[in-house]
C-alpha cells in the first residue's frame, strides 16, 4: 500500500503542475484528484515507547516494593499507609497529567498510570500484612483488576486492560485450584473489555483477552462439578471462535479475523487430538448430572452458538462468498459437537473404540486437508502443519497397536507414502504457479 500511495502522492502534484502550466483547467484537475483520493495520514502510537516504558513501570514497581519490604518491620503503620497511599496518588497523579496533557507524553503518562496499578495490587497485600487481615486471598486479585479495568474505560488503555485480563484469569485460576469454587462471573469482566479492544484497534489486547477467557474457561468449567466437561465446552468455544473469525472477514474486520481464527483452529486441533484417545473420551462420556443447570449452559450455549454460526458461513458459501481462512472440512467443526452429545445419549459410549475412531478419522481428514490445500496454494507453513498432525496421530496410535506388528507396519507405509507423495505434488505446483507467473 506504500508503494500505491507514493504513486497517488505523485499524481496530484503532477496534476498541480499541468494546472499550473495550462495543460488541464481547474475542473479538470479536480476531477483527476477525485478520482485518486489523498491517503489518510495515519498516526502511529510510539509503541516502542510505551512496551519499554511499560517493562520498565512494573520493574520498577517490583523494585520499589522489595525496598519497602526491606525496612518494612521498622517502619511505623502511619509511614507504611502514607508510602502506600502516597506512591499510588503520586503515579498515577504524573500519569494522567502526562496522559492528557500532549500525543508526545501519552506513552510515558499511560507506563506511570500502569506503575500506580501495579502499587495498587502491593498496597491490597501491604494493608492486609498492617493490620492482619485474614481474608480470601483470591479476593486481591478481583480487586486488582477491578482496579485495573477501570483504569482501562477511563483512559482508554491497553496496557490497562491487558492487565486487567490476566489478573481475572489468575483470579478465577486461584479459586478454582486452591478453593475448588466458580466464578462464572469472570466473563463478564473479560467480555466488557471487548469493545476497547476494538477501539483502539488492537489485536494484541484480543489475543490476551481470548487466551485469558479460554484459561478462565478451564478454570471456571474444572471447578463445577464435573473437570472432564472442559473438553466438549472447549470444542464449542474454538468452534465459535472460528467462525467469528469468518464473519469477521465478511463485515470487514479483517483486522481481527486472524486472531479469532488462529485461536480457534489451534484450540480446536488440541483438543480434536486429546479426544482422539480412547481413555480420555471414555471419561468425558462419564458426565454424571448432565441435565444439571450448569452443566447443561457449559455444554449446550457454546454448541448452540457454534452451529448457528456455521449455518450463517454456509449460506454464505452458497452465495458465492469468498474467506480466506475458510476450507470446506471446517464444517466438521459443529459436527462433531453434535455428535458428542449423540455418543453420549448413545449405547455405542460402552463401547470405547466406535467413537475415538470417528475422530482419528476427522483428525486425519483435518490434516490431509491442510496439506492438500497447502500443495495447491503452494503454501509450504499449511503443508507442515498437516505433516505434522499426521505424524503426531501416528505416534499416538502407535501404542494402540503395538501387540500388532502387522497393523503398525501398514500404518507406517501409508503415511510414508503419504508424506512422501505431498512433496512431489508440492514441487509440482509450484512450478506450474511459475509457469503462470512467467
Amino acid at each position: 500500500m506504500s508503494g500505491q500511495d507514493d504513486k497517488i502522492n505523485w499524481l496530484h502534484s503532477e496534476v498541480q503542475r499541468w494546472l499550473r502550466e495550462g495543460i488541464v483547467d481547474a475542473s479538470q484537475a479536480r476531477s483527476i484528484s477525485g478520482l485518486y483520493p489523498l491517503p489518510q495520514t495515519k498516526t502511529s502510537r510510539p509503541w516502542a515507547l510505551m512496551v519499554f516504558s511499560g517493562i520498565g513501570a512494573v520493574i520498577v514497581g517490583l523494585g520499589v516494593i522489595l525496598l519497602f519490604s526491606y525496612n518494612w518491620d521498622q517502619m511505623s503503620k502511619f509511614a507504611k499507609l502514607s508510602v502506600v497511599f502516597g506512591s499510588l496518588i503520586l503515579a498515577h497523579l504524573i500519569g494522567i497529567m502526562l496522559f492528557v496533557r500532549s500525543e508526545r507524553f501519552r506513552g510515558i503518562g499511560e507506563s506511570l498510570c500502569l506503575l500506580g496499578t501495579m502499587l495498587f495490587g502491593a498496597g491490597i497485600w501491604l494493608i492486609a500484612q498492617i493490620y492482619h487481615i485474614e481474608e480470601h486471598y483470591p479476593n486481591a486479585f478481583l480487586l486488582w483488576g477491578i482496579g485495573a479495568f477501570l483504569m482501562a474505560w477511563t483512559m482508554p488503555s491497553i496496557i490497562q486492560a491487558i492487565l486487567a485480563s490476566v489478573l481475572f484469569a489468575i483470579w478465577a485460576g486461584a479459586e478454582s485450584m486452591e478453593f475448588s469454587s466458580s466464578v462464572p462471573y469472570v466473563f463478564a469482566f473479560l467480555l466488557l473489555m471487548l469493545p476497547i479492544a476494538y477501539a483502539k484497534r488492537s489485536r494484541t489486547l484480543l489475543i490476551v483477552l481470548l487466551i485469558s477467557f479460554v484459561f478462565s474457561t478451564i478454570f471456571v468449567v474444572a471447578s463445577y462439578k464435573e473437570g472432564m466437561l472442559v473438553f466438549p465446552v472447549l470444542l464449542g468455544i474454538f468452534s465459535v471462535c472460528t467462525v467469528a473469525g469468518l464473519i469477521h472477514q465478511k463485515f470487514k474486520y479483517e483486522l481481527f479475523a486472524s486472531c479469532y481464527s488462529f485461536l480457534g483452529l489451534a484450540g480446536y486441533f488440541i483438543v480434536m487430538y486429546l479426544l482422539a484417545f480412547p481413555c480420555i473420551l471414555e471419561e468425558v462420556v462419564k458426565i454424571r448430572n448432565f441435565f444439571d443447570v450448569g452443566i447443561l449452559f457449559y455444554w449446550f450455549v457454546p454448541s448452540v452458538i457454534a452451529v448457528a454460526g456455521w449455518i450463517y458461513i454456509a449460506g454464505q458459501v452458497l452465495k458465492k462468498n469468498t474467506f480466506e481462512f475458510y476450507s470446506p472440512d471446517l464444517f466438521l467443526m459443529p459436527l462433531m459437537a453434535i455428535f458428542l452429545y449423540y455418543y453420549y445419549f448413545s449405547i455405542t459410549k460402552y463401547f470405547q473404540w466406535p467413537a475415538s475412531a470417528v475422530f482419528n478419522l476427522v483428525f486425519l481428514a483435518h490434516s490431509v486437508m491442510l496439506m492438500g490445500r497447502g500443495c495447491l496454494n503452494v503454501r509450504l507453513i499449511p503443508v507442515i502443519i498437516g505433516s505434522l498432525f499426521i505424524i503426531a496421530l501416528m505416534i499416538a496410535r502407535f501404542t494402540d497397536f503395538i501387540d500388532n506388528l502387522a497393523v503398525r507396519g501398514l500404518i507406517f507405509v501409508v503415511i510414508g507414502i503419504l508424506i512422501f507423495g505431498q512433496g512431489f505434488f508440492y514441487i509440482h505446483s509450484k512450478k506450474k504457479k511459475a509457469l503462470r507467473e512467467s
